[in-house]
């Protein structure tokens, strides 16, 4: 039924603090409707749940979301800045294959106290050796975040080599996380990845993903692909077996934490169960 699908959208970006527009709705929505249809089932069968404000959508109540909303976007924009200012580099970095922004940001709604998520996809087999250069070059500048040192800085909290199917951890708010993916670097190899987890669209059938450059645009330098080939015939899988072992004698095993040669996630009291406990509550409330 129609009112619930858009109940149930309104209410999980509630669970996030987000206020939602008319198109955010749709594209979120888990069925394939009109936006007039929307519209008129805001109008008329949620007129007592879902208020509305300066073009955005919220649970009754919660019209607060409105300014922060707002305060978030702005914030949002200014960070897409930095991120560009930092994100170029990478283009340089070996068996990188694809960065892009994901999280808060991804979905503009940076609050002051909020990192920069970043998914990163490397070649197969060397997923060590890239997450090394990565976390060496961010903390080299001072922008990795690590302990309480977190506004503002970049959170290496995703990768993923060789073939791009998310196997575990499938649920609406990953789907969400995946469909909002902005990327940076490595248009190709990202569109190949939304094509590979079709289970996106079991939860959200009208998934618009970002598949233009846009405002970053970068492409991996043809330095790149020189360091590639030196270092494949050279000490590239021998670093990358040495550094595995050795990353995965410092990593933390938690809850919520994966970790294997195809797949790094670090989200410890992962956000998103809680999100989706919340959500749960407010069906239920």
């Amino acid at each position: 039924m129609l009112k619930n699908s858009v109940y149930k959208t309104v209410a999980f970006f509630d669970a996030q603090g987000i206020a939602l527009t008319l198109l955010e709705i749709k594209n979120y929505l888990s069925a394939a409707v009109s936006i007039g249809e929307i519209e008129r089932t805001l109008k008329e069968d949620l007129r007592d749940q879902v208020e509305y404000r300066d073009g955005l959508y919220f649970l009754v109540g919660r019209s607060d979301l409105v300014s922060q909303k707002k305060i978030h976007f702005r914030i949002s924009l200014v960070r897409f800045h930095k991120a560009k200012k930092y994100l170029k580099f990478l283009r340089h970095l070996p068996f990188l294959r694809a960065v892009a922004i994901s999280g808060s940001q991804a979905l503009l709604n940076s609050a002051p106290s909020s990192d920069i998520d970043l998914f990163i996809i490397t070649a197969q087999n060397r997923i060590w050796f890239a997450r090394s250069l990565v976390s060496f070059y961010f903390q080299l500048l001072g922008q990795r975040r690590h302990g309480l040192k977190i506004s503002n800085r970049f959170c290496l909290n995703h990768y993923l080599a060789g073939d791009f199917g998310i196997n575990e951890d499938r649920n609406l708010y990953t789907a969400v996380e995946y469909v909002s993916l902005i990327p940076v670097l490595g248009q190709d190899t990202m569109d190949e990845f939304w094509r590979s987890n079709t289970w996106i669209s079991e939860f959200i059938p009208q998934a618009r993903f970002e598949t233009k450059a846009g405002f970053f645009g970068f492409q991996f330098s043809i330095a790149q692909k020189i360091f590639e080939k030196l270092l494949d015939y050279t000490i590239a899988g021998m670093l990358n077996r040495v550094l595995g072992l050795y990353q995965k004698q410092r990593i933390r095993r938690q809850e919520h934490i994966l970790v294997s040669d195809r797949e790094l996630s670090f989200h410890p009291g992962s956000r998103g169960q809680r999100v989706l406990a919340s959500f749960q509550k407010r069906l239920n409330g």
